[in-house]
């Protein structure tokens, strides 16, 4: 098996070291050295450190192995790192609502905090739109889990996902993808490298992505989820002496499709098990069909595309100051957002929503990370952060539109929402002896946030309030002609929140290969408002919550350094849990209403593994396995008015198991260098309705990958690589997700499908 080395770029004091096996992830074709495993290193510390070395359980991707097992977008990591959790959304384009350990964001409202915080080139971003955009031009993916907030700038309770894209090289040279396949799949990606005399080098980068559907609609006799987004990038690197670098990149993306499709769930058996309700009608006579071909759907014309852009400048400069490094990372992102979306998934025009935002972020961070030469035993990192955001969403609703244009309610709430925030954090690394190692670290967060909203309503002629009537005979998606909106309540808050989180940890080196280490840490997410809630009454604020980790755990490499095995046991204690739900708002429409109502306990395990069994061979495995459940859980989830016990009720996005397998054989064959890749991942069943209706429970799903790949040099240093692939080859299809308001809608999201397809890639 040819050798690969760990992808370490390295300037002069900025170093961006990537994991390159599935040492890291247990579901990665793993590189090795002849047949022994190679060492990876990671900043996950924001120190250049062995993975073996760090006390922190990371999962890593590289660039070169995200295109080789043609990854397309964020999403596809889920069944690659054990207990994670990430579901589209269909109303919050490139976005999705992620967990890790049973620990995140049920809402994907841009006034809610993200449980597990996405990080990009060193921003964290404080919307979730935009963060699972497509997987391109990536130096690396680090997934960590547990509470992070002594080394990132923003606090997570969940973990972090950490994204680095590439630096420029400094010569001329290209890279490209081409990729095609079912369904009308075909991407293209292109890199290019150049120099700008001795201090400067440059990059240029763009992709496409476009998929078509399996999906139909049988009332427009259209296709339905098709995709289409694009990304242009533009990085300038300037580097005067061996102590100074400084860093600019540039990146638009912009998803235009035709949203995702919605299958009406509404039913008349919504018998519970657990917390039983009353039976519900149909949606306006349209009910869940069981045995249905889910590829199918009954959408009205309100059913077209959505629009989203999305600007970032990023700027960030490393100083060597002899002793250590200083970073400053600047960041800047702002985006506009056109989504419209049939609600009620019917062929009715009965209930749809157009969502229009905008939202700016400002970020600065600088951190100084200490070097051998100020001490040998002991090394810290030190920082300050500051965010700034703000986002406004204009909504418009229609409901019971069906019933004729003098019967419409037109519901029209607006939000203006912004908060301020800052940090000081660390963590130190103390030598105790040879083979106990001290952790200490701490974060001081402070948070303000402000809120104003309104609602307006609109009506029918009949109503005396000439309103708007959604048309879809033209391009527009509402006809205003004279509308009157009558204003009907308007509220505004302000609230901060200020906390202190600590970490301490001790690091056991039983040999050179062995590693075992015992921490405690804290996660803290601050309260706030709810941006969209139709219901003023209700916008909060909501209080923070907390979560407690301790987490025991082992790292290791046996058998002469072919067999590495990873594995961590953990238990954490959520205060406080902020309890997203869905209600009815008594108009026909929904509220959602946050309540800090649980305490939730979780104990977890984790493994992951790779054998190297010869040169050719290597396979790789991980595993999960979550028992989370509610401590106490006391609150009206019905929207009744009833405070009821729901102690016995199932946590979101909690699978009791996670897992997967692969393997990867390679063989030298005429000039080149002939690969198989097998895998299978595994996500247990989980629920996505805090209520716990059945038809808010996802189905375990099984999914089967595999790949043939022939790849050759045709010229000193320029490669050509050619693979065969198929994802989801067992076509499995089921529903994905569930919203469901009592006594009005019910729609779930559909996911699977197999695909296959060929790409062509390489450099010159």
């Amino acid at each position: 098996m040819k050798a690969i080395a760990p992808l370490v770029c390295v300037f002069p004091r900025l170093t961006l070291a990537v994991a390159v096996t599935a040492a890291t992830s247990a579901m990665l074709p793993s590189m090795a050295t002849g047949a022994e495993l190679e060492e990876v290193i990671v900043s996950a510390r924001k120190m250049d450190e062995s993975m073996q070395d760090v006390s922190v359980a990371v999962s890593a991707f590289s660039g070169e192995q995200i295109d080789k097992m043609i990854m397309r977008d964020v999403r596809e990591i889920e069944g690659m790192v054990p207990n994670l959790v990430i579901d589209s959304v269909a109303v919050s384009p490139a976005g999705a609502s992620i967990y890790i350990r049973g620990v995140g964001t049920q809402e994907v409202e841009r006034s809610f905090d993200p449980a597990v915080g996405v990080v990009i080139d060193g921003v964290p971003l404080s919307f979730v739109n935009g963060s699972m955009r497509n997987a391109f031009d990536f130096q690396s993916i680090e997934v960590l889990r547990g509470p992070q907030g002594t080394l990132f700038g923003r606090n997570t309770t969940g973990g972090v996902i950490n994204i680095t894209r590439t630096l420029p090289t400094g010569e001329l040279g290209a890279r490209y993808e081409l990729t095609t396949g079912t369904d009308d799949l075909l991407d293209a990606k292109a890199v290019v490298n150049f120099p700008l005399g001795d201090m400067f080098a440059g990059k240029l980068g763009f992709a496409v992505q476009q998929d078509g559907s399996d999906r139909s609609n049988v009332i427009t006799g259209e296709e339905v989820g098709n995709a289409d987004n694009q990304e242009f990038n533009a990085t300038l690197l300037f580097r005067p002496n061996d102590d100074f670098d400084m860093l600019f990149t540039y990146v638009n993306y912009q998803d235009q499709n035709d949203g995702v499709p919605l299958s009406n769930r509404a039913s008349l058996n919504t018998d519970n098990p657990v917390n039983s309700e009353p039976d519900i009608v149909c949606t306006f006579g349209f009910c869940d069909e069981p045995g249905k071909d889910l590829r199918v759907f009954e959408q009205d014309f309100y059913s077209r595309d959505l629009d989203f852009e999305w600007d970032s400048y990023t700027l960030s400069s490393n100083y060597d100051a002899g002793i250590g490094t200083v970073t400053a990372i600047f960041g800047f992102q702002e985006t506009d957002e056109f989504v419209p979306t049939d609600f009620d998934s019917t062929p009715l025009n009965t209930f749809h929503v157009l969502r229009e935002q905008q939202s700016e972020q400002t970020t600065a961070e600088v951190r100084f990370a200490s070097g051998d030469e100020l001490n040998e035993s002991w090394r810290f990192v030190a920082g300050l952060f500051w965010v700034e955001d703000d986002y406004q969403l204009d909504q418009k609703t229609s409901i019971t539109a069906a019933l004729g244009p003098e019967a419409a309610l037109f519901q029209n709430p607006f939000a203006d929402h912004s908060r301020e925030a800052w940090a000081i954090f660390g963590e130190a690394h103390i030598d105790l002896t040879e083979k106990f190692m001290l952790i200490l670290g701490g974060r001081y967060t402070e948070e303000d946030k402000d809120y104003s909203g309104s609602i307006a309503f609109g009506g029918g002629s009949a109503n005396g309030l000439p309103g708007y009537v959604p048309d879809s005979t033209v391009d527009d998606f509402f006809i205003f002609g004279q509308p009157i909106w009558v204003p009907i309540d308007a509220a505004s808050g302000s609230e901060s929140w200020d906390e202190f989180t600590p970490k301490v940890g001790l690091d056991y080196r039983i040999n050179d290969d062995v590693l075992t280490y015992i921490a405690y840490s804290e996660g803290f997410r601050s309260g706030g408002f709810n941006g969209r809630n139709q219901n003023l009454s209700n916008i909060g604020p909501f209080d923070p919550e907390f979560v407690e980790n301790w987490e025991l755990g082992m790292k290791g490499d046996f058998l002469d350094r072919t067999l590495r095995l990873n594995v961590a046991a953990f238990v954490n204690t959520y205060e406080d849990k902020q309890e997203e739900i869905i209600e009815p708002d008594g108009f026909g429409g929904s509220n959602t209403v946050v309540r800090n109502a649980s305490t939730v306990d979780l104990f977890g395990i984790e493994a992951e593994a790779t054998w190297v069994a010869n040169e050719n061979l290597v396979f790789n495995a991980n595993l999960g396995y979550l028992d989370a459940q509610y401590d106490e859980f006391t609150a009206d989830i019905n929207g009744d008015g009833m405070i009821t016990d729901n102690s016995d009720l199932e946590l979101r996005r909690v699978p009791e198991w996670t897992g997967g397998v692969n393997g990867t054989y390679t063989v030298q064959v005429g000039p080149g260098e002939l690969s198989f890749f097998g895998s299978y991942r595994y996500t247990d069943e989980y629920w996505v309705e805090v209520r716990n209706d059945p038809r808010g429970l996802v189905q375990d799903r099984g999914v089967l990958d595999a790949t043939i790949a022939y790849e050759w040099e045709w010229s000193e240093g320029r490669n050509v690589r050619v693979a065969l692939w198929g994802r989801d080859m067992t076509d499995e299809v089921d529903y994905s997700s569930a919203v469901i308001v009592p006594g009005t809608i019910a729609f779930s999201g559909v996911s699977g499908g197999e695909q296959y397809g060929l790409r062509v890639s390489g450099n010159f």
